[in-house]
């Protein structure tokens, strides 16, 4: 039992000293580099060249595309479908106001059905 009591207590700082040794022998590693003075952010994407050279097309290649004005490219999307137009203000506040009728005749109904009573009134603020 006492190796037991032995590894708990000397297991913390022998962790310690192990990965302080660590840290120790990488640290050289870690500056070996050399700093490059870099420009910026667009400099570096600049001369990285993340885009390929595409060669010329070989001439059996050329002659046996067809020309590009021949090609009949057909939608993969599909086309647009027909639209609502839009209403003006006065059919938007004459649904804004059945919708509102119908909203108080429902809440009416619903307090005769559950017999509460509402005891405040909301009312709607009309933006501008």
């Amino acid at each position: 039992m006492k190796r037991h009591r032995l590894l708990h207590l000397y297991a913390p700082p022998v962790t310690l000293v192990v990965l302080a040794g660590m840290c120790l022998g990488f640290d050289p590693l870690a500056h070996a580099q050399e700093v490059k003075a870099a420009g910026s952010p667009l400099d570096t994407l600049m001369h990285t060249k993340i885009w390929a050279d595409v060669p010329e097309a070989r001439d059996f290649v050329r002659e046996t595309r067809p020309l590009p004005d021949s090609l009949a490219y057909q939608p993969v999307t599909g086309t647009d479908p027909e639209r609502p137009k839009l209403r003006s203000k006065t059919e938007l506040e004459a649904l804004e106001s059945e919708l509102e009728r119908a909203a108080s005749h429902n809440h009416r109904n619903a307090g005769k059905r559950g017999g509460i009573k509402k005891s405040v009134s909301v009312k709607t603020v009309k933006r501008e």
